[in-house]
C-alpha cells in the first residue's frame, strides 16, 4: 500500500463536509474533475469506496466515516504544527490578524488608535461573515455576532452587546413634517437564509411605506440614510455618532446581538494575540453604553 497524500486527505475532508463535489469545488476553488481525481486516488489507496453517489449529494460509506474521523485528527495536528512554526518564525512586528463582521470592523476602525496603544501590537483587521478557520491560522482572533461554532480547540467569550435602531437623515424627516413611519421610504437589508432575522423584522416595518433599495453592507445603508434616501436599520454606535441622522425610536430589544471573541486554544499562550484580545475586551467594556444605544436618547 502506498503512502497517503495530504492533498487527497484535505480534499476528502472538504467533500465530506460539503456533501457534494460542486460545493467542495466552490469552497476549494478547484475544478470538479480535479477533486474527483483526488478522491479516486484515495479510494484506490483505501481499496474501498468512500462515498455512495446519490442523486444531488454524496453520502459517506462506513469506510468513509472511519476515514473522516481519523482525517479530522490529522487536520488538527497539522494545524498545531503550522501554529507552532508560525509562532517560532514570526517577527515581533507581524500584525495580529483579527476578522470581524462589517459593522464590528467599522467600530474597531473608529477606535483603532486606542487598540494599537493599549495592546502595543500591530493589528490587521479583515471583514468577513464567514467562519474563519482559526485552527489553520486564517485569523488569530475572530469577532462574531452570536456564538458561531468552530472546529477544534477554541476559546470563546462574550465581550459586548450591540443595539440596533431605525435612523433617517434629519433633513429627510424635516421635509416629511411628521414622526410617523407611515409613507416613508426605506433602505432594506438583503434577505438572509436564516429566520428570524433583522431583514424580516425590517421588512415588516417597511410595509408601512416603500422599500426603495436593498443594500447588503452596513456602511452602504449608513451612507444612503445620511444622503436622505430614507429610513435604515443601523447599529446604534454608528447611527448615534452621526449628527446628520436622527434616531426614530429606541433600540429594538429583539434585534440586539452579542459579540463573541474567539481564538484557538494554543494562541492563548501567544503574548501578542493575548494582548490584542485583552485590548479588544477592554474596548467593548468601555464602550458598552454606546454600543447598546444607551448614551443617546431618541431625538
Amino acid at each position: 500500500m502506498g503512502e497517503p497524500n495530504w492533498d487527497d486527505i484535505r480534499i476528502f475532508l472538504a467533500v465530506a463536509r460539503a456533501g457534494s463535489l460542486t460545493e467542495a469545488a466552490r469552497r476549494l476553488r478547484l475544478s470538479q474533475p480535479t477533486i474527483g481525481r483526488h478522491l479516486r486516488s484515495l479510494e484506490e489507496l483505501a481499496g474501498a469506496r468512500l462515498f455512495d453517489r446519490l442523486p444531488n449529494r454524496l453520502e459517506l460509506t462506513a469506510q468513509g466515516r472511519a476515514l473522516l474521523q481519523a482525517a479530522g485528527g490529522m487536520e488538527e495536528g497539522a494545524g498545531a504544527v503550522l501554529r507552532q512554526l508560525h509562532q517560532a518564525a514570526a517577527a515581533e512586528t507581524e500584525p495580529v490578524q483579527v476578522t470581524a463582521t462589517s459593522s464590528v470592523s467599522l467600530f474597531l476602525a473608529g477606535h483603532l488608535q486606542a487598540l494599537l496603544a493599549e495592546s502595543g501590537q500591530a493589528i490587521a483587521i479583515g471583514t468577513s461573515r464567514a467562519r474563519a478557520n482559526l485552527a489553520r491560522r486564517e485569523a488569530d482572533i475572530a469577532l462574531r455576532m452570536r456564538r458561531v461554532p468552530e472546529e477544534g480547540d477554541l476559546a470563546a467569550r462574550r465581550i459586548g452587546h450591540i443595539g440596533f435602531a431605525l435612523y433617517a437623515a434629519r433633513t429627510y424627516m424635516e421635509q416629511r413634517g411628521h414622526d410617523s413611519l407611515a409613507g416613508l421610504d426605506f433602505i432594506g437589508l438583503l434577505e438572509p437564509e436564516r429566520t428570524p432575522s433583522q431583514s424580516a423584522w425590517f421588512d415588516a416595518v417597511a410595509a408601512r411605506g416603500t422599500t426603495r433599495c436593498r443594500l447588503g453592507e452596513v456602511y452602504l445603508r449608513h451612507r444612503a440614510a445620511a444622503d436622505g434616501l430614507g429610513v435604515a436599520l443601523l447599529p446604534c454606535f454608528l447611527g448615534d455618532a452621526d449628527d446628520r441622522l436622527r434616531r426614530l425610536g429606541d433600540p429594538v430589544p429583539e434585534l440586539a446581538e452579542d459579540v463573541y471573541l474567539m481564538l484557538h486554544g494554543d494562541l492563548r499562550r501567544d503574548a501578542a494575540v493575548r494582548a490584542v484580545a485583552e485590548a479588544l475586551a477592554a474596548l467593548f467594556r468601555r464602550q458598552r453604553r454606546g454600543l447598546a444605544g444607551e448614551d443617546t436618547a431618541m431625538s
